[in-house]
């Protein structure tokens, strides 16, 4: 289903079509697009559920120095709402942000969001869906003919177990709940971590910064991405011509999906070319002791694969020092590595993540037959598709389990599962069905076909990474791009229990 481009998101429905009751908890890019699809078809009875204060998901929580997307801004925007405005070729976080929330505005979606509202608990009655919310501290239960999670991935900051870390008369900060009233000016400053989130910070804090220490505990390989900045003449020629963008989309697509996605799935050329990239990226550190702490022992993209042109030059700045000790404990005065050194320091960056793959958690569900997600996940998250769930009637999920995260940008796979959504939702306007759920071998099938395609992956390679589970599994689709958006094209009713 397209999008008008006209921006008339108010047509009317089609004659005889009721009007389904949809609730969207989430606001951040997957939750926009499922509103935008829902309004631009006519579906304006919709409330989306937001606990911050603003939209934007992860570009609201995170504003950590630094921050910035390592996807191509052209390819990080919708397909149906290209930009010409983007300053650079990958954009800082506030400026992402402040995309998404102009198309949520733009379509009428941001008025039908409420902030500030937890959701607790969400109940199939056996005709609607129950959900319970929790907002200034009164309660609340709404109904809904639809109910779509798209709560993302990656949403409950990880905080490290880290003896005394409570004791440090500095300041402490998680990277994703970051503090704008602490003054770093010539402060000594930690960065634990040294995923993409601690990689991004070392070079803005070695600018202000006395002092930065980064502790690692794994090395990363690190790609180069040169950043360029779009030229006013650029953007004033794409305003003209829109086609300049959807270009744009169209290239960095081809090229991330073509030469980063398929060298995730089977060795061949493409993972082998990222390797060499990333080896001779790691030669331009001159110092052989630092190399070698750099060094990682791994496939690169075994890990989520880090983005950066600045870390490696940042590193060898003399107030930058790179720790590979384990860290002891922390005290008053700073951070003590098991080699018995005290670290001093003024502030402490934890860059360590999230809870991975919790989506909907902690909230709690109830299914049909009272079948709640605890049963269906007690062995991890798992779906139909990415998109469903077996025994959760008229249940949907944006970035749901084995969304493909790990190879393409988030933005695309939204729009892809947006659009198998609403073909879901034009069949109950259209009174073609009451309920749907899909079928419960539909769903081991996929699982099935999905863990047996795992083997030929880079997340299996030998590494520990947030893409595999408890049982070392990964949980990311382990197919192409092409293969993801053919197979959502197709609802596959006869896999569904339809009534």
């Amino acid at each position: 289903m397209g999008i008008s481009e006209s921006g008339n998101i108010a047509r009317k429905l089609e004659a005889g079509k009721r009007k389904p009751r949809v609730i969207v908890i989430g606001t951040g890019l997957s939750g926009i697009c499922m509103g935008v699809r829902l309004m631009s078809a006519g579906y304006d009875d919709l409330v989306l559920l937001e606990q911050a204060d603003r939209c934007g998901g992860t570009w609201h929580y995170n504003q950590y120095p630094g921050l910035r997307c390592d996807v191509p801004s052209h390819y990080y925007q919708y397909s149906f709402e290209p930009s010409a405005d983007w300053s650079q070729r990958f954009c800082g976080g506030a400026e992402i942000r402040e995309y998404f929330e102009g198309v949520a505005r733009k379509y009428h979606v941001f008025e039908r969001i409420r902030f500030n509202t937890q959701v607790k608990h969400a109940e199939w009655t056996g005709s609607e869906w129950a959900v319970d919310l929790e907002q200034g501290g009164n309660s609340e239960q709404l109904r809904c003919d639809i109910l779509i999670s798209s709560c993302g991935i990656l949403v409950r900051p990880k905080y490290p177990d880290i003896p005394g870390l409570d004791t440090f008369a500095g300041k402490t900060i998680h990277t994703a709940r970051w503090d704008h009233s602490v003054d770093l000016t010539g402060k000594r400053a930690a960065i634990i971590g040294c995923g993409s989130t601690g990689v991004q910070m070392v070079e803005p804090l070695s600018k202000v910064c006395s002092k930065v220490i980064s502790f690692q505990r794994t090395p990363q390989w690190v790609l180069p991405i040169p950043n360029r900045k779009y030229p006013e003449f650029g953007k004033r020629l794409a305003r003209r011509f829109p086609i300049i963008s959807k270009a744009y989309y169209v290239t960095f697509r081809f090229a991330m999906e073509q030469m980063m996605g398929r060298g995730i799935i089977k060795d061949g050329w493409s993972r082998k070319m990222v390797g060499k990239i990333c080896k001779w990226n790691l030669e331009s550190v001159k110092d052989a002791v630092l190399r070698a702490k750099l060094t990682p022992n791994y496939t690169a993209m075994c890990k989520r694969l880090v983005m950066s042109s600045d870390y490696y030059p940042a590193l060898q700045k003399p107030n930058v020092e790179l720790v590979t000790e384990g860290i002891d404990h922390v005290e008053p005065r700073g951070i003590v590595t098991k080699d018995g050194k005290l670290h001093e320091l003024d502030v402490i960056a934890l860059a360590t993540g999230y809870h991975a793959n919790e989506y909907m958690l902690p909230m709690t569900m109830t299914g049909e037959n009272g079948v709640t997600l605890d049963d269906v996940w007690k062995d991890g998250p798992r779906g139909y598709r990415t998109v469903a769930l077996p025994g959760f009637p008229n249940f949907f999920m944006v970035m749901g389990p084995h969304s493909p995260v790990g190879n393409f940008s988030l933005t695309s796979i939204a729009e892809t599962q947006s659009t198998y959504i609403m073909r879901f939702v034009n069949l109950w306007a259209e009174r073609k069905f009451e309920t749907v759920r899909p079928r419960e071998d539909a769903t081991e099938r996929f699982n099935a076909e999905m863990l047996a395609n795992m083997k030929t992956t880079v997340w299996t390679t030998g590494c520990k990474s947030w893409y595999l589970d408890e049982k070392g599994v990964p949980g990311s689709w382990p197919w192409t791009a092409t293969k993801f958006r053919n197979d959502l094209q197709d609802p596959r009713l006869q896999e569904y229990e339809i009534a």
